[in-house]
């Protein structure tokens, strides 16, 4: 199994598992759809996730810059619970296995997610504001604030018709 982490300085990282290294190629290809800039190329983007499996399982770990985006693949934590007598007392396991935690997968919902957060970094980073959705040049011609701000006060400035 694979732990698959999506880093972005805009954006909060992004963990999701997958099982073979076809689910891996799935979450590469939805990163570079959800910059928009969908893979051309499968035969190139099958060698290189190749590539980053390979180095993972000689590794233990793996990095690929996909555009703007970094993935990096480990291999899955397992929880710190679960050892000891408490816990085979209790009828679990010796060890944990790693089925207790959560494990996300990269679905379509994920992708859409993953693209507004990106697109929302973009306009925050330009001078934009992501969560209104309005670019630099949109905001409020009174205050320069977004439409994340209450106007009461604003006064539209002399020329400006509403």
């Amino acid at each position: 199994m694979f732990e698959v982490t999506i880093e972005h300085p805009g954006i909060e990282d992004r963990t999701y598992f997958a099982d073979r290294q076809g689910e891996l190629r799935n979450i590469v290809w939805g990163v570079a759809r959800a910059q928009g800039k969908p893979t051309t190329n499968d035969r190139e983007m099958i060698a290189i996730v190749g590539g980053i499996a390979s180095d993972w399982a000689i590794r233990g770990e793996a990095t690929l810059k996909v555009h703007d985006v970094t993935v990096i693949v480990r291999d899955p934590a397992g929880c710190d619970g679960h050892a000891g007598e408490d816990g085979v007392l209790l009828g679990g396991p010796e060890t944990c296995d790693g089925s207790c935690k959560p494990r996300p997968r990269f679905s379509l919902a994920a992708a859409a997610d993953l693209t507004c957060a990106l697109d929302d970094a973009e306009l925050d980073a330009t001078g934009g504001c992501g969560p209104c959705g309005l670019e630099a040049g949109q905001m409020c011609a009174g205050c320069g604030k977004c439409n994340c701000h209450t106007h009461e006060t604003c006064v539209r400035p002399a020329g400006e018709r509403a």
